[in-house]
């Protein structure tokens, strides 16, 4: 019996083993996380030249101060990454893709708002403040378009972390299950 019990534990190791050095193929390789964080640094720098101009137009508004938020979240963990890159291969890699997400809606935010106080501008006569809101506008627009790049990219990434886990834990389920199984049949020929 314990001889039995010995190789079932000994078949779990294998299989998952073998499970997980098949899985690791598909996990987001080192160069693969520092291509979507040197990705991150660039759109970062438009981002924050956004809102820097965003900053000179509006003050210090609350929806300012958020964007250089997400702007200081992305740039810690970007940081992070660049030390450690498979760091990204867990719960820290879902909190990039939630701030890069975060990033390309506010700046689509910006665009809007920026279209709206160019119009009011326009419409009171005041051309060199409708001028800069319109820059404004399409600097939004263009790093809104590119974090949302980003974005994509490091969630199909994450998506292939998450799903090469599953498979690991549903490999080492089933591999227990079958141990259990056979432990069953032997301690029911006793």
């Amino acid at each position: 019996m314990k001889f039995y019990c010995l190789a079932a534990v000994v078949a779990v190791l294998l299989l998952c083993s073998r499970a997980q050095s098949q899985e690791s193929r598909t996990s987001p390789s080192e160069d693969e996380i520092k291509l979507v964080m040197t990705q991150t640094d660039r759109a970062l720098a438009e981002y924050s030249a956004a809102v820097e101009r965003e900053r000179k137009l509006y003050g210090d508004r609350v929806d300012v101060r958020n964007d250089q938020d997400v702007i200081d979240g992305l740039a810690t963990f970007s940081k992070g990454m660049g030390a450690e890159p498979q760091r990204f291969n867990s719960p820290f890699g879902f909190e990039i893709v939630l701030l890069l997400d975060d990033a390309s809606r506010n700046a689509a935010l910006c665009n809007a708002g920026a279209i709206s106080e160019g119009v009011k501008a326009t419409m009171a006569k005041q051309t060199e403040a409708a001028e800069d809101y319109l820059q404004l506008a399409q600097e939004c627009t263009s790093v809104s378009s590119l974090l949302y790049t980003v974005s994509e990219n490091a969630a199909a990434l994450y998506r292939r972390y998450v799903n090469r886990e599953q498979e690991a834990a549903t490999k080492a389920f089933d591999a227990m299950n079958k141990c259990i199984a056979v432990l069953k049949q032997q301690k029911s020929k006793q």
